[in-house]
Parts: structure tokens; sequence; C-alpha cells
């Protein structure tokens, strides 16, 4: 009998998957802030996260659309790894609910980095994609891009009954123009050192080996 470890992918459950740690900044000034599909740009934060809530339903679907573009993201970032969120830093020009985020900051930790892809094209066709930082650009672009419809709760402050209204939220494209131009205000970096499991970490086949006391 034999015993062969699952060395290739560093996926070895002994050893433990190596990670890395990639920081995002978003640049939304020149995104579209307009009472349609295309505006509310993208943060995590709901309607009651601010000092003052949504004076209107429409500047509340804002808060919704941004919302949902965080989601789809989410889902973008972790097609090909597990990620989770950390050191988040939104910049709004102020507390209350009716005012724009103008820039988020947040780090991504990938659970295996050997699953980001690092060649590849980018979703619109238009370049290449060569490093796994061009990879998460790309897969951000994605979604602040996209047209999609999904059902939400919505703070609606003129309702009267309960303040909360359960409805389909669309968002489309925060630039009018190529993917290209809302690329260029993402900005990726991957953070050196940050790996857990490097070669010298990683167990020796007699790592496991027991010795009595």
């Amino acid at each position: 009998m034999a015993t062969v470890q699952p060395r290739h992918e560093r996926n070895d459950p002994n050893a433990g998957m190596q990670g890395a740690y990639y920081t995002v900044d978003i640049a939304m000034g020149d995104f579209l802030d307009t009472e349609t599909i295309n505006g509310g740009r993208l943060s995590p934060c709901a309607a009651n996260d601010f000092a003052t809530k949504p004076t209107t339903k429409a500047q509340s679907l804002l808060v919704s659309r941004a919302q949902l573009r965080y989601k789809m993201m989410l889902n973008n970032l972790q097609i090909r790894s597990n990620c989770r969120i950390i050191n988040m830093v939104t910049t709004y020009a102020a507390t209350e609910g009716d005012s724009p985020i103008t820039d988020i900051n947040f780090g991504i930790v990938f659970e295996n980095d050997d699953f980001v892809p690092s060649t590849g094209t980018s979703s619109d066709g238009s370049t290449a994609t060569t490093t796994k930082v061009l990879y998460i650009q790309d897969k951000i672009a994605e979604a602040l891009y996209a047209s999609h419809t999904e059902k939400m709760s919505v703070f609606n402050p003129t309702s009267g009954t309960g303040q909360i209204a359960d409805e389909e939220v669309s968002v489309g494209p925060v630039m009018l123009v190529s993917q290209d131009e809302i690329v260029d205000a993402i900005t990726v970096a991957e953070v050196a050192g940050f790996r857990g499991n490097v070669d010298a970490e990683t167990p020796t086949d007699n790592a496991l080996s027991y010795s009595a006391e």
C-alpha cells in the first residue's frame, strides 16, 4: 500500500493550501450616480448603515444597486477559489444615505492562489490577461459593467408600512463607455510575503512520524 499526497495544486490537507492576499482600490468619482440603473456605484452598505437613511425611494434604490454590484463582484471573484474580504474602508461624501460613495478599499484573501488564473482574455474580449492582478481587475470590472436584475429588500421611506419593499432591482454599467475605462478605475496589488505555506514550511514526508517520549 502507498500514500500519494495531493500536492500538485497545493491542496495537501496536511500542509494547507497556499493562499494569497491582494489589495483593491476602486475610485468611483467618475462613475454615474444618476437615479437610473447605471447609478449607485458599488458598496456593501445598506440603508440602515447610514447616520441618516435615504430620503426617497429613488435614492434608496441607488444604495440597493450598490449592494447588488458588490454581491456580483463577490460571485465573480469566487469562480476559481474561495476568498474572503478584509480591511474594508468605504469613503462617502457624507454619512447621509443620499450621499454617493466615492472610493472603496479592501483586501482579498484567496484560499488557494494556484486556482486564480494568470492568463486568459478579458470578459469583453478586448485585452489579454497576463497576470493574476489583471484577472482580478477584470472580474471586478465585469460586475461593474454587467446588466442584471435580482429581487431584493429595498428601504422605502414613503411606504408607511414597515418601510421595506421586496422588489426587483436592476443594474447596468456604471460608465457608459467600454469596460476598459472601468478597469482604469480599479487598482489591484499583491501583498508579497503573505503566503503561509511556502516550500520551506510544508511538511516533509516524515513530518507525521511519531516517537514515544
